[in-house]
């Protein structure tokens, strides 16, 4: 099984960590596909010139700017649960994801992830987005560089997560104000989906219920743009460099 990766930000994030298994492809003749090309032999990666549009040859591949990266569907290197806290800062700070279905709201929480240094990003296995396609370009080629791991339980990687010394903070419209709480410690950040929020036992397994202060009429922000926020006052807090 393969996995197909059409945005060139994408694939220039992924050429940059390169993966046993991975084929470039290219059909058109530009400076900026000669580029990836060249990045591509410099790390030993099967480089592919073909000629015809590729969505007949990649399932799922509808369109595309000359280049197709194929990459293992599941690498060898991919880390577990496990790696993520043994690996963790001292102010780690990681993302659990319940309900999550939409593919762009997955992809711009990847990117903010990369953005404010998130150590990964937790989702069930069922029931939830999963890199894709339009994970990959949502996500600027984000998802190259922060680690997606899916989970077959969420409130047991929870329940793993504060033994390891997490605190476990549910985004939460009837939660405390962020001003008010206090982030700087290990934290695990919980998001719900749009429409339902988190699941009863998801919220059963938080720590703290958290809300972004807010005004204005239409209720709330979308799930992608309210966890860029959070993550913003989550590592300001934690004193993330650059950050006021």
């Amino acid at each position: 099984m393969y996995r197909y990766i059409v945005s060139l930000h994408s694939i220039e994030a992924y050429l940059d960590r390169p993966i046993t298994g991975m084929v470039l492809y290219l059909n058109r003749k530009t400076p900026r596909l000669f580029a990836l090309e060249a990045k591509a032999r410099k790390y030993g990666i099967v480089v592919q010139w073909i000629e015809g549009d590729f969505p007949f040859r990649f399932p799922g591949v509808e369109q595309s700017k000359g280049a197709v990266l194929e990459i293992p569907a599941e690498p060898v290197s991919a880390p577990s649960l496990e790696d993520l806290v043994n690996k963790g800062k001292e102010l780690s700070c990681l993302i659990v994801l319940d309900g999550i279905t939409d593919v762009q709201n997955l992809g711009a929480i990847l990117r903010s992830a990369d953005l404010f240094g998130v150590d990964g990003v937790l989702i069930p296995k069922r029931g939830s987005a999963r890199e894709s396609i339009g994970v990959d370009r949502t996500s600027a080629g984000a998802s190259a560089y922060v680690p997606l791991l899916e989970v077959p339980n969420l409130v047991r990687a929870l329940s793993y997560l504060k033994e390891a010394g997490y605190w476990i903070y549910g985004a939460d419209m009837k939660g405390t104000p962020t001003v008010e709480v206090d982030f700087n410690r290990k934290t695990v950040l919980v998001m719900g989906s749009e429409d339902k929020g988190l699941g009863r036992l998801v919220r059963e397994a938080c720590d703290f219920l958290v809300k972004i202060p807010m005004g204005g009429h239409v209720g709330s922000f979308n799930v992608s743009v309210a966890a860029g926020i959070l993550l913003y006052e989550i590592r300001r807090q934690q004193g993330f460099p650059g950050l006021l």
